[in-house]
């Protein structure tokens, strides 16, 4: 049987799979809700954002896990590898050292402070300014990703039954919304273990069963093998190749990075646990878990490759292929190996993921919105009860926005790209302040708002312009076919719609450098500022405001005030509010050993 790349349909079996694995992942989310919560969900403020800093460590790892894997994952990666072979998959080197990095870097900041939001940090190494803007480009950097997380489910959905991808992105959203706006973070949390569970389930069925089709595990790896498919060998440091080891390790590295170590929605699940001790905890299953995604969903990746070439190589699944690739396989695996609510289960999975990233990202909005904007930049309090409806309303509005976005997102191809691509804008950027916050003392305020602005600047231009010119036909080409799908007279070679010589040059780079770049442009413009145009702020003089790699560089004064911030913040004798929730660490010494002496 060829896999031709047009296979669809859903059975009774398929819709009976798909909506008891939907309901039962969302059951608890719906049932904390409805039930558990009740009026305090409504007027206890940090109960709703942050689940009272109680939670337990294996759900919130699960919960980072599902931050990171949605549907974008789960479609853009088959598709990927299928189209350009394996080298993608080097990335997961990337995201296991980002890991490490978050760990021994920006991490033990957040714990040692105790802070209810990560934006909260920039008020009290720079100010309350420089805070906002954060915040606001955290809020677009999610307004631009949130659409991408549920238009992938839509599509899957779209393609195996044929409903339209507005009408299921509407009922997404829907469900997702309505435990979100109710629940707070516990019913996110909750409900995200459960869905991750699922979306488990669904890609390890799939890439088993494909390979079965395929004819065993030796069979997808010789033809990948053949095709050039499986080789890892391409370094190039071409920032212009699509695919190269340098830039899924590196570009991996600084990417996840940016988005794991200080985005609120990975740090607002990292301070809801009790102890730093359990947050690494938390953070080394993300790792574990992130891997095992990204390595079964390019596993599938092959396996629908192999299908392919040992069908005839039809040409209507000749590369490069779009992100509908693996549901058509699934449907393809389901007929071949007579697996009837083998696709259901699939979709489950996607609309799970889907579902778990879009309630994280919801749910640390309203965090953001107001923990940072409300109580740190206009410096407002409203009655518990107003807050609480506010923060569901700021849920409810980027829902919404999310859904009316979809008409922009559909005219985009290959999410994966696209989703690093525009997530990249605000995350290097806002990383790179808080770099600048944590490792570069002469900075202040002036050196991190220019810096911010000079990455988002750049990581913007280049992220649009690339966009723009992958909609005008510049397309990298895929590896060769193997050599008897050549023979095929029906199957003619890619040739690219644009010359890239036509192109600005920074227009052409691969989507996994855009991060870089971001990152970059805000390090050196803001190192740069600081130095020349910033006075050196005593109060800001702190060592727990700095990463403890570079307490041996700090000067003298920074180590003599070490637990200044701390302890006025337990008095409320700053400016800034006190946090909005319980302190994340019950007992901290007021001294910092650096070089085995006491800072005091």
């Amino acid at each position: 049987m060829s896999f031709t790349m047009k296979e669809g349909g859903f059975g009774v079996g398929d819709y009976v799979a798909f909506g008891v694995l939907c309901v039962s992942s969302c059951a608890g989310g719906v049932w904390y809700s409805a039930i558990g919560s009740r009026s305090k969900a409504v007027v206890d403020l940090k109960d709703y954002l942050l689940g009272g800093k109680a939670m337990s460590t294996f759900p919130v790892a699960m919960s980072l896990i599902a931050s990171y894997v949605s549907g974008v994952t789960i479609l853009g990666t088959p598709a990927e590898v299928y189209n350009y072979g394996t080298q993608y998959w080097l990335v997961i080197v990337g995201v296991t050292l980002s890991c490490v990095v978050v760990a021994t870097v920006y991490l033990p900041v957040f714990c040692t402070l105790r802070l209810s939001s990560s934006y909260e940090y920039l008020e009290l190494r720079f100010n309350r300014h420089v805070r906002a803007v954060a915040s606001i480009l955290f809020l677009l950097d999610e307004v631009l990703f949130l659409p991408m997380v549920v238009y992938v489910p839509a599509l899957a959905f779209n393609q195996l039954t044929g409903f339209n991808v507005f009408a299921v992105g509407g009922a997404m959203v829907v469900i997702c919304g309505l435990y979100t706006v109710l629940g707070g973070l516990r019913a996110v949390v909750w409900t995200d273990s459960v869905q991750t569970g699922v979306m488990y389930i669904g890609v390890v069925l799939v890439a088993v069963a494909g390979t079965l089709a395929v004819g065993g595990v030796s069979d997808v790896l010789s033809i990948a093998k053949e095709s050039g498919r499986l080789d890892l060998s391409n370094w190039s440091f071409s920032p212009y190749e699509r695919q190269t080891g340098w830039g899924a390790v590196v570009g991996g590295l600084l990417y996840w990075t940016c988005f794991n170590s200080v985005n609120q929605t990975m740090v607002q699940r990292y301070i809801a646990l009790p102890s730093k001790r359990k947050a690494i905890t938390a953070l080394g299953i993300f790792c574990m878990g992130a891997i095992l995604a990204i390595s079964l969903c390019v596993w599938c990746g092959l396996a629908a490759w192999g299908a392919w070439v040992r069908g005839g190589c039809e040409p209507s699944g000749a590369p490069p292929v779009d992100d509908r690739l693996l549901p058509a396989f699934v449907t393809y695996v389901a007929s071949v190996q007579h697996l009837p609510g083998l696709a259901g289960v699939f979709l489950a999975g996607v609309f799970g993921a889907g579902l778990s990233s879009l309630s994280a990202v919801l749910n640390a909005c309203a965090l953001v919105a107001v923990e940072d904007l409300l109580h740190g930049w206009l410096r407002l309090r409203l009655r518990p009860l107003a807050e609480g409806l506010l923060a569901r309303s700021v849920t409810a509005a980027l829902a919404i926005i999310s859904v009316l976005m979809l008409v922009v997102i559909e005219k985009l191809g290959g999410v994966l790209g696209v989703a690093t691509a525009l997530s990249a804008i605000a995350a290097s950027a806002t990383c790179g302040i808080f770099t600048l916050g944590m490792a570069c003392w002469w900075v202040g305020p002036r050196g991190a708002l220019a810096g911010g602005a000079a990455g988002a600047l750049l990581a913007g231009a280049v992220s649009l312009g690339t966009q723009a010119a992958a909609a005008a036909g510049l397309r990298a080409p895929p590896p060769a076919a193997p050599a008897h799908c050549a023979l095929n007279a029906t199957l003619t070679a890619l040739q690219p719609d644009l010359d890239p010589e036509t192109i600005f040059p920074l227009f052409r780079v691969s989507y996994h450098w855009i991060a870089p770049l971001g990152l970059l442009a805000t390090l050196t413009v803001g190192a740069t500022v600081g130095y020349f145009f910033d006075e050196r702020d005593s109060s800001k003089m702190d060592a727990e405001l700095f990463t403890p790699v570079i307490w041996r560089l700090l000067p003298r004064e920074a180590h003599e005030n070490a637990g200044m911030t701390r302890r006025l913040l337990n008095t409320k004798d700053v400016d800034s509010p006190t946090p909005s929730a319980p302190l994340i660490l019950g007992q901290v010494s007021d001294k910092i050993e650096m070089n085995a002496e006491s800072s005091r």
